[in-house]
């Protein structure tokens, strides 16, 4: 790096001598200023925390503030307001975090209607809400109602569902029970015909209602194509006549029996 000595003469002699560098380099910065920053921070952090240990009650309260309110995420239809501020007031009113979401959810899912509950602490003093409802299917028995997934639920006030298909069956067999009547809706839905109840009887055999009207003894084995091969039978004939039958047996290898309105028997061959 070039540098340059200037003598700079006044009068006869010499007043002063400057040395200058060609790349204009800046004096450094004092060593000491790094560590002073530290120091400096460090005060900072101190009195910090000084004053949040003697503020601590106050930082507490306002961070851990009481759960006052809830939040609804959607709709219901079986369960009521009144019942799950029930369930939720002894938790109300604790710290935003000591409120225990885990047994909140435990409690809202002993309600009979309630399939799944969702609880969420909103920051400072909020609770969200979101509720799955039980979908009832169909009756099992005369008290107690089955889901989608056949499971067993048990609420009050089951008169005003008597219009949900009845299924009955042995101890333990709900599940087998609502998916034969699932499969067989879909078979007899395209003509018309409903299930209206279905019953499994403990040696295996299969009887189901129509339309709240027509018995129908499916047997033991070939449940569907028995019910196929009597849905074509029905279609065939006249409304007039298919509209008053009341027992159909389907217990044969290749024929029908049919009992109408007017107590007559009609036995079909079907090869």
């Amino acid at each position: 790096m070039a540098t340059t000595n200037r003598t700079i003469r006044t009068g006869s002699g010499i007043h002063s001598t400057r040395r200058n560098s060609s790349s204009g380099n800046q004096p450094l910065k004092p060593k000491s200023s790094g560590r002073r920053g530290l120091y400096v921070l460090a005060g900072v952090v101190v009195c910090v925390a000084l004053v949040m240990v003697q503020n601590r009650a106050g930082i507490s309260g306002f961070l851990n503030r009481p759960v006052s309110k809830v939040r609804i995420e959607n709709q219901w239809q079986r369960i009521s307001e009144v019942e799950v501020s029930k369930v939720l007031a002894p938790f109300m009113g604790n710290g935003f975090f000591d409120f225990d979401v885990v047994e909140a959810k435990i409690e809202l899912e002993l309600h009979p209607w309630i399939l799944q509950a969702s609880v969420t602490r909103i920051w400072p003093d909020t609770l969200s809400l979101h509720l799955t409802e039980q979908v009832a299917i169909a009756r099992w028995g005369n008290e107690q109602l089955l889901n989608q997934y056949g499971e067993i639920f048990q609420p009050e006030r089951l008169l005003e569902l008597n219009s949900l298909p009845l299924l009955t069956g042995p101890e333990d067999s709900q599940e087998a029970v609502m998916l034969q009547y699932q499969k067989l809706n879909q078979i007899l839905f395209p003509a018309g015909l409903r299930l209206s109840g279905l019953s499994l009887s403990k040696r295996g055999s299969w009887d189901y209602l129509l339309n709240e009207q027509m018995q129908v003894a499916a047997g033991r084995d070939d449940v569907f194509e028995k019910t196929q091969r009597f849905i074509d039978f029905y279609m065939s004939q006249p409304f007039e006549q298919s509209s008053q039958f009341l027992s159909i047996d389907l217990r044969y290898g290749n024929g029908i029996a049919v009992r109408d309105t007017g107590s007559n028997f009609t036995g079909v061959a079907i090869r």
